[in-house]
Formats: structure tokens, sequence, C-alpha cells
């Protein structure tokens, strides 16, 4: 039987699901456990690298499978491939183990990447609410980075557990997820979005190359929204390596291992700070708010060559907080101009621009850190 759809619900479980379905409790600190195993960092950097060359092929992708079958059948498989990805990290002795158990949460990833914001806008324009958007993308942000916050946090009890053990409790916590994500409805605001409900295999390729071709017509049609993402993209590669390579560069600067969970959960709590700064930074233009975003992550992946400890988790905090301003920021932007047919799929564009950049940067990040 069809969901009724219900706004306040809805938005109730997909917050909820921002905060449960991001909770990694070895997944929060994968480069220290896998240096801890034995490889090197330059291993780990081409281990990112992998990531984003089978995120950057299954982006888009993904997008179009969201948007053609449903936001919320695609957000119930994610969770069930982050189960996977999970369970192939537990089993891995290798590093061709390592690069499956990262494609996989790859793909779980680009499953999720578009669909949440789409499912969320949708929602709301559903209900004729959409200008809370960037309200509720702000409170998403901040309960998915308290999420990873909570996930560092727990970095030394993911050490002590070991590996194995530490991916068993996030296979289970991808598992409760899913069964979370169960509970949303399918918002439904244009005819196509209606059509799918009585989903027709044999249509399945024509309905994504319409999709995908439309799509392409947009991008073609707005090349300022192309610049927008590549933007967001570049200003996001540098703060999200910077926090991955922080992991090892506060112990080999001489932090205390008593120390290093709070330390990284203090940069990760800039992301927190991040999201809810994005609500006054809106009063600002665009132009001006994202200079200051751009800005002030440089700054903060300047400040680790101190040397000094306390400067590098500042650092990593300055450059969290400016970017997960700058990505609610662009999100709001950016659905405010979409078109809800190929939501996600536009989305996942911006997510593919991001795994570009990351490509090229995740290998020399690893060998200039090393």
């Amino acid at each position: 039987m069809k969901k009724m759809f219900e706004i306040e619900e809805q938005l109730r479980t997909l917050l909820r699901l921002e905060f449960w379905g991001n909770i990694r409790l070895a997944g929060g600190v994968w480069v220290l456990l896998l240096v801890g195993r034995g490889f090197s960092l330059f291993q780990v950097g081409v281990a990112e690298a992998f990531f984003h060359v089978v995120s950057f092929c299954c982006e888009v992708p993904s997008g179009m499978l969201a948007d053609v079958l449903g936001r919320r059948r695609t957000l119930i498989a994610s969770q069930t491939m982050f189960a996977c990805s999970a369970a192939a990290m537990m089993l891995s002795q290798s590093m061709a183990g390592v690069c499956l158990a990262m494609a996989l949460n790859a793909m779980a990833y680009n499953l999720a990447s578009g669909t949440r914001e789409a499912i969320t806008y949708d929602s709301l324009l559903q209900a004729g609410r959409e200008r809370d958007y960037l309200r509720i993308s702000s409170l998403q942000n901040t309960l998915w980075r308290g999420a990873q916050a909570l996930s560092t946090l727990c970095a030394g009890a993911a050490a002590a557990l070991g590996y194995v053990r530490g991916y068993g409790v996030d296979l289970l916590l991808s598992l409760l997820a899913a069964a979370l994500t169960c509970r949303l409805a399918e918002p439904e605001v244009t005819d196509a979005q209606r059509a799918r409900s009585r989903p027709a295999l044999r249509d399945l390729p024509e309905r994504l190359e319409n999709c995908g071709r439309e799509a392409l017509g947009f991008l073609a049609a707005h090349p300022r929204t192309v610049g927008l993402m590549l933007f967001n993209a570049l200003v996001g590669a540098c703060a999200t390596l910077l926090r991955f390579f922080l992991q090892d560069a506060l112990v080999r600067a001489g932090a205390p291992s008593a120390l290093l969970g709070p330390l990284l959960l203090l940069i990760e709590l800039g992301g927190v700070a991040g999201a809810r700064l994005a609500l006054p930074l809106s009063r600002l233009s665009y132009r001006r708010a994202g200079a200051l975003c751009a800005v002030g992550v440089a700054v903060g992946c300047l400040m680790p060559l101190t040397g000094a400890v306390h400067l590098m988790a500042a650092g990593g905090l300055l450059a969290v907080a400016c970017d997960d301003a700058l990505e609610t920021l662009t999100g709001s932007r950016l659905n405010e101009n979409l078109p809800s047919d190929q939501r996600a799929t536009l989305i996942s564009v911006s997510s593919m621009a991001f795994s570009l950049v990351m490509i090229a940067l995740a290998p020399m990040a690893g060998g200039l850190a090393a």
C-alpha cells in the first residue's frame, strides 16, 4: 500500500536518517586504521583516489536511477551498499580488498548523493514549503557532521576493538539505517514522478536516456550552474583532504593518543558550526559569501604547516567550518533553479565534479603528507 505523505513526519524521518545513517565507528577513522594495519600513506591516497574514480563513473547514473525509480528506493539501496562495504573491509587482507571496499563505499555514497537533497527539496515543494530548504538543509548538515563527530570521538574505541569488530558495528548500523529509510514517503510533484510509482522494467532504458538527455540540455543552457559546481568541488576537496590526512599528521606532530579522539572531534565540530554559519552568510550575496568561505579553507590548509598540534587542529576546524558553510549555501542555490524531474541527476553532477578534483589531488596530497 502506498504510504501517505505527511511533511512533518517526513522531515523527522529525514533528520533521524541524517544522523543514524552516517555514524561510522571504523569508517570515521579509516585512514588511521589502514595505517595501523601497515598500509602507507601513499597507499591510502591511492585508495582514496580509487574511491573517487568509482564515484566519478557511478555518480550521474546513480542520480538518474533516483530520478527514474524513486528517491526512497535509492536511499534504501544506499544503506544496504554501505553494509556491503563494511563487510568487504572486514574481510580485506590486501590492497585489492581495500579497493573493493572503497568501490562499494563509493557506490553507496553515489546512491545517497543528490538523492538526499532531491527528496528533501521535493518533499518541501510538495508541501509548499520550499523556502524552508536552507534551514532544513542546515539542520541536515549539522546532524551529518554531528554523526561524523561522534564517530571520530570513538576513535579510541575503534582502535581498541580492531578493524574487524569496528566494521562489524558499521555493518549493523547501516542495516538499521536502511530499515529507518523504509519509513520515508516518495514525494511526487510532477507527472513523471507520479508515473514512476508504477515502474515497468522494459521502459527503464528509455526513461534513463530521456533523463540524461534533459539533464545535459539543462547544463548546456546554464553554464553558470556548472561553474558553481566546480568552485564548490575545488574548495570542498581541499578541506576534505586536510581532514583525512590530519588523522595521521596529528600523531606524527606529537599529539598524545588520549587527545587524538578529542582533537579529531573538534575538527568535525567545525562542520556543525559551518552548517549553522550558512544561515547568517545567506544574507550576503553568494559571490561574497563564497569568497569568504574559500579564503577560510585556504587559511585552514596552511595552518598545519606550522607543525604545532593546536594550530593544526585549529586549521582543520576552520577549513571544515568554511567548507560546510559553502556546501550548504551552494546546495540551496542549486536547488532553487533545478527541475524536479532531474534534480537528483543534476546534484549528482555536482558530486561528480568533486570526485574529478579528488582523483587529481588525493595521490598528490598523500605523497606530500608522507
